[in-house]
């Protein structure tokens, strides 16, 4: 009988053992889990910063665009299509930010390990294929002083020969953007630096954090 109780005894210990053990792995899930979604804050925090100032700086490049196109103030038409394409390319940029800022903002951190990992994971890929196209717009930045150049006047051949090299530089780097920004190079020096910068850094803590939870199932 004494025996009986003492197992009865042992197995109720268990039992509250294997609660409390239960608990805390619960919490200590949690507390990743929170950890996790902190580090995607800073995410959403550059997309806001992003589209407050980028909303800001589409009304300038719009204001200039329709007066340049309502009075044509310039020599020739490269002022007119440097701001034309910036500006469609910071539209698509402005819409890439809402699109990121909703798809961060609608991962339920309380979910399965493995769904959230899902939804990181296409984050991720939306921002590295949207970044292909942001920067197809550097070369044009280049092209804005050439407006107020009147072409059948002689112009510096140093000039000519410094703006053409900018041009074409600025133009390799783009292209090279544009090719090399891809999901499978994204353990790339240069482009995982491109990818941190617009927050990809932030998913992958917010991954690494996820692996924590992983561990504990």
């Amino acid at each position: 009988m004494k025996e009986q109780n003492i197992l009865n005894l042992w197995k109720a210990q268990d039992s509250k053992i294997e609660q409390i053990l239960k608990l805390n792995t619960e919490i200590l899930k949690e507390q990743i889990s929170q950890r996790s979604k902190k580090a995607l804050f800073g995410l959403k925090a550059e997309k806001i910063t992003g589209l407050v100032f980028g909303s800001l700086y589409l009304f300038i490049l719009g204001g200039l665009l329709a007066y340049t196109i309502k009075y044509s103030p310039f020599a020739n038409n490269f002022f007119l299509v440097a701001i034309a394409v910036i500006f469609l390319i910071n539209i698509k940029v402005f819409i890439d930010y809402i699109k990121h800022l909703v798809m961060a903002s609608q991962i339920d951190f309380t979910g399965p390990v493995i769904a959230i990992q899902q939804e990181l994971m296409e984050l991720k890929f939306n921002l590295v294929r949207d970044m292909r196209f942001w920067y197809l717009q550097l070369p044009f930045y280049t092209l804005f002083q050439l407006g107020f150049i009147d072409f059948s006047s002689n112009i510096p051949m140093v000039w000519l020969v410094i703006q053409l090299v900018i041009t074409f530089l600025f133009t390799l780097a783009a292209i090279w953007i544009f090719i090399h920004m891809k999901p499978k190079n994204a353990s790339d020096k240069k482009v995982k630096w491109l990818i941190d910068m617009a927050g990809g850094k932030q998913i992958e803590k917010a991954t690494e954090h996820l692996m924590e939870i992983k561990n504990y199932r």
